[in-house]
């Protein structure tokens, strides 16, 4: 029988709503992906590459309705199935009496239980419970409120600033009512807001279109990733495939010699 999850949408209005007893399931389903996610240190999967829920039983009346799993997906193991389960109950236990990141869980995650929880009520009578079942016993329960709700949208609402700079390329202008740039960043390849002064408008738009890299106080989410930039300075630099290579990190002096790491590449390319 192994470990299972037991989801709970308690009185007659649990399933008298079908439209919303069906979204709050896709949601915990959503949820459990993404915990499987974070525990295999994978990026985001589409549905169909990640472990399939089976349901093992359900009851009508309250919504009552118990999830194995069914098809594991991606190398993930009975083991790490059993710690995805087991870090959605601790997951909604913390979220329920603070606010914070839950062990295992990512900002992806805290979205999907934000969306989740936001379906549910304040009162533990309008919640969602929710089981831990070893064997069919209960090792663990919770019953997830709108509390949950809140307690993550504080926590992603949390802003991070510090000194640094990002490269990317730079797209569109927008003057109505405030100065911004759009800046597509490298690394990550997505859009980073950057805020600038009146007196760099002219050197922004001369930039557009280029590769920068735009210095001054970064702004980031709860998670790490960039939202934004307020300006100091910006460098247009040379794209990154005619960008010269100035140094080699790593370079066993054996495979090149006497050459220098510019000779070596150009060997290298010579040779292709």
């Amino acid at each position: 029988m192994g470990t299972e999850l037991r989801v709970t949408l308690p009185g007659p209005e649990g399933s008298a709503d079908a439209r919303r007893s069906f979204a709050v399931l896709e949601q915990v389903l959503t949820l459990l992906g993404e915990l499987e996610d974070r525990a295999l240190n994978k990026p985001s999967g589409r549905a169909d590459d990640r472990t399939t829920w089976g349901i093992s039983e359900l009851y009508l009346g309250s919504l009552v309705t118990t999830l194995a799993p069914n098809e594991p997906k991606r190398g993930a193991t009975s083991t790490v199935l059993d710690g995805v389960l087991a870090h959605a109950v601790r997951g909604f236990e913390a979220t329920e009496e603070q606010e914070g990141l839950p062990e295992g869980w990512d900002v992806r995650a805290a979205r999907t239980a934000a969306d989740l929880a936001r379906m549910l009520g304040l009162m533990k009578a309008a919640g969602m419970k929710v089981e831990l079942l070893q064997d069919k016993q209960v090792k663990r329960t919770v019953t997830v409120t709108r509390r949950s709700a809140e307690n993550l949208n504080a926590t992603l609402k949390v802003r991070r600033e510090s000194i640094g700079s990002a490269i990317g390329t730079l797209d569109t202008v927008t003057l109505h009512g405030k100065r911004e740039a759009a800046l597509w960043e490298e690394r990550t390849s997505t859009r980073v807001v950057v805020h600038f002064g009146a007196d760099d408008l002219e050197t922004v738009r001369a930039a557009l279109g280029q590769r920068v890299e735009i210095s001054g106080r970064l702004i980031r989410d709860f998670g790490d990733r960039l939202l934004a930039v307020r300006m100091r300075s910006i460098e247009v630099l040379p794209n990154a495939a005619d960008a010269p290579v100035t140094g080699l990190i790593g370079m066993s002096p054996d495979m090149i010699g006497d050459r220098s790491p510019e000779e070596h590449l150009e060997e290298l390319r010579g040779a292709s």
